[in-house]
């Protein structure tokens, strides 16, 4: 984990610790989860990325390009808003909650030499670049009150959101340049903290790990060069910590 991820999740503790001394000091004796809300969060994304270069017609044929996976690890700055409902019975929240957030979250990875299939390095560069533009999410949330004001809850659902991704192989001669730009379904799940510090207001501090599937794309050289062509296949999962507030309404 780099100094930015760490520096992150240090905050995310931090104002967990901050919001449960105000809730402490400020929050009502007594609440009700029970009710719409509306809020809004900013946080931290960084994503495990994968590209995998696959050269057809085979590895054989292609000969100065063995296949090769690069991981162009995306993250950034996220940002955005929720709306959703909890029902309280006793001890136990049940909730439906959707968001969705714009992002930063990016990366690039580069590998030169080209390794071939002999093992021996060959001139060129491979190229590999992630970027999620936006996501959001649609899940259930089940929580259990430690205290009136204390929630901590569980949520799992649907995931999905813009991805853009763009790769290269580049020889002394030739070119295999490909890009995809998709808007794709998947999954999330993770758990958060939400504490009470008045009638209609709360804080929260929540991590999501959200996986939107994956994405291929054939590129043919630049100038052709038949029969040859390289495959690449995307894929990306990512973490999030954020923070943010909620207002109930009444």
């Amino acid at each position: 984990m780099n100094s930015l991820k760490f520096k992150t999740c240090l905050l995310a503790v931090s104002a967990v610790v901050i919001f449960s001394s105000t809730t402490r000091a400020a929050g009502p004796a007594s609440y009700d989860w029970t009710g719409w809300y509306v809020g809004a969060h900013v946080g931290y994304g960084f994503g495990s990325g994968k590209t995998d270069f696959t050269p057809l017609p085979s590895a054989a044929t292609f000969f100065d390009l063995a296949p090769t996976s690069l991981s162009p690890n995306p993250e950034g700055v996220i940002g955005g808003g929720q709306f959703g409902i909890n029902i309280q019975r006793g001890c136990f929240v049940l909730g439906m909650e959707t968001d969705i957030s714009g992002s930063a979250m990016e990366g690039t990875k580069e590998l030169s030499p080209i390794i071939g299939i002999t093992g021996l390095a060959t001139p060129g560069v491979l190229r590999s670049h992630e970027h999620i533009h936006w996501f959001g999410t649609v899940r259930p949330r089940l929580g259990y009150t430690v205290t009136p004001t204390v929630l901590l809850y569980g949520t799992g659902g649907l995931a999905y959101g813009n991805e853009y991704y763009s790769a290269n192989s580049r020889g002394l001669f030739e070119q295999y340049p490909a890009s995809v730009s998709d808007t794709k379904v998947g999954w999330t799940a993770g758990a958060g903290v939400e504490y009470a510090i008045g009638r209609c207001w709360s804080v929260k501090a929540e991590y999501l790990y959200c996986d939107l599937g994956h994405d291929s794309a054939i590129a043919s050289p630049i100038p052709s060069l038949p029969p040859f062509q390289i495959g690449y296949r995307w894929e990306t999962t990512f973490h999030t910590i954020n923070v943010g507030f909620n207002y109930k309404f009444q």
